[in-house]
């Protein structure tokens, strides 16, 4: 069974404070705390995959040193604002588990349009840091678990 990985990047500074908008010290904890403990849990993707911004590209290196990722790299769709039947598309052939760290409202709209095929509807509450897995079954895609780092001492 496939494994999809949707992550929202971890907390970075405002743009005032910081231009490229890197990830925060609590950002880097949260994040790192996260990817410790699904390591712990033998959690293995094959690629992760960012937007290239600043916090989703930090935010995708610390998840792969901490799950032994190699393969990390930037992709075009997953800005912000970018339109999510780019990634509803392409994850139609997914054959490997991915970890996609991206943004809001992004994130949202493409796991709304993944599970009841409508990206207008919000129906998971996104945070910093947080993980949403889901798998495709019978040619559907489930949600799993969904995990934060408020939930990670």
């Amino acid at each position: 069974m496939v494994g999809l990985y949707l992550v929202q990047h971890g907390k970075a500074f405002d743009e005032k404070v910081d231009p490229e908008r890197r990830l925060t010290p609590e950002g880097v904890a949260e994040t790192e705390r996260i990817a410790k403990y699904l390591n712990s849990i033998g959690i293995i993707v094959a690629e992760i995959i960012h937007s290239g911004k600043a916090r989703a590209r930090q935010t995708a290196e610390i998840f792969a040193k901490y799950l032994g990722v190699d393969n990390v790299r930037e992709v075009d769709g997953l800005n912000p604002n970018d339109d999510p039947r780019i990634w509803f598309e392409r994850l139609l052939r997914l054959d490997h588990d991915l970890m996609i760290v991206g943004h809001l409202p992004h994130l949202s709209r493409l796991v709304s349009l993944l599970i009841i095929g409508n990206p207008d509807i919000k129906i998971v509450e996104f945070r910093y840091s947080g993980v949403l897995r889901l798998s495709k079954a019978e040619g559907n895609w489930v949600i799993n678990w969904f995990i934060t780092p408020d939930v990670i001492r």
